[in-house]
This record gives structure tokens, sequence and C-alpha cells, in this order.
């Protein structure tokens, strides 16, 4: 079913809206179903989400740590070089609840390949692979890569994220681990993998994949 661009007549809607409550006021009989249509544009205009041609996360199944990459041991966090064109590839963690919350911000002078505005028609992000939540690092230009800030960031990294940060909140250790991938020597990245698997536990085994589009 077509959706009406209520946010394009917006303004318009408003003006009218105010018109008729005028007249209601002054004494003109109205009928009630006018003003509740208007009011109801209105409050479509205000609750539309916008829709994107992302398929959202791919499941892969479970994640392909090894025996040996499970081992224990205390928490850690390891970013990969940047490659030649100078592009964040990777990280790989053992994550504990002491790491929550220690991570920091992007550092907005940092520019990861690929990144050109985070304004409209671009809507890129500097994305942490190691969220900062968990413990990543900001400033570090190996854990920055271009994403687009909705929907990728944001819900869709975010959700996966969340479960690694409740499971560690539950006295869980987590092994995770980050790819970027790209598309050939394109600077902005084509998708994104998250594995992450309970040490301890067994709250969270999970291997996704994310494309890097609206």
């Amino acid at each position: 079913m077509a959706t009406r661009n209520y946010k394009k007549n917006g303004p318009k809607n408003m003006i009218i809206l105010l018109i008729v409550l005028l007249l209601a006021l002054l004494g003109f009989q109205l009928p009630d179903s006018l003003i509740t249509d208007l009011i109801s544009e209105k409050t479509v205009e205000k609750t539309e989400t916008p829709t994107y041609n992302n398929p959202g996360p791919i499941d892969q199944g479970n994640a392909a740590f090894t025996q040996e990459d499970l081992k224990t041991s205390a928490s850690w966090i390891q970013y990969e070089p940047l490659d030649s064109l100078g592009r964040a590839v990777g990280a790989d963690a053992l994550l504990d609840k002491a790491r929550i919350g220690t991570g920091s911000s992007a550092d907005p002078n940092i520019r990861p390949t690929g990144f050109i505005s985070g304004k409209a028609p671009y809507y890129h992000s500097r994305g942490h692979l190691i969220a900062r939540v968990l413990g990543g690092s900001g400033s570090d230009p190996r854990n920055l890569c271009t994403l687009y800030q909705q929907p990728v960031n944001s819900p869709y990294m975010t959700k996966y994220e969340t479960l690694i940060r409740d499971a560690l909140e539950r006295g869980d250790l987590v092994r995770y681990r980050v790819r970027v991938l790209y598309d050939g020597n394109d600077l902005l990245p084509a998708a994104i993998t998250l594995e992450a698997k309970s040490v301890k536990m067994n709250l969270i085994d999970f291997n996704i994949k994310i494309e890097n589009k609206r």
C-alpha cells in the first residue's frame, strides 16, 4: 500500500488545521471528520519510519572459533594493522565484564577510508569494530571504519553488541571477532561480519554478516 508524503505536506496541513480550529472557535459548524482526518495526518507524519534497501543481518550460523581461540586468559583486545590502502580490516577480543563502558567515542579528527560526511546524502559514521560499550577505542584508526549510521551501525550492529554486553553483565567471558569486507580496492566497506561465542556460560554463539548499505 502506497504511503502518502505527509512530511512534504506537513507545513501545509498544519496551516489548514489552524484555520479549521479558528473557524470552529468563531462558531462555524464543521464536520467532526474533517478535524479528525487532519489530526490523523499529523500523527502519521510524526510516527512514519524510514525504509531501507539493506536486507538486514544475515545469519551465517555459529561462530567459527577453534578450541585454541577459546582458551581463557585475562581479557584482551587486538586490532589488525591497517592494510596497504589504509583501511581497517579487523579486530579480535576476549571480553569480560570489566571491559563494559571502558571504550571511547570516535575521534572526529579521524577520517576512515571512504568517509565523506555524516550528513545527507552520505550518512556516514565512524563505526567502531569493537564497540565503545565493549571497551573499543575511538582514537585508534585500526578500530574505525566507515559505516552507514542507519541501519548498519544502529540498530543492526548495536543489537548484537548489546547481546554481548548482556552476557558479560551476567558474568560470561566472550570471544569476539570482527572482520571488515571490501570489494577490491574500494575504500568503503562492502560488509562487516561479527562472530561471538560464550567461553564460560554458553549464552551466545553467532556469526552475522551485515551489508554496508542503506
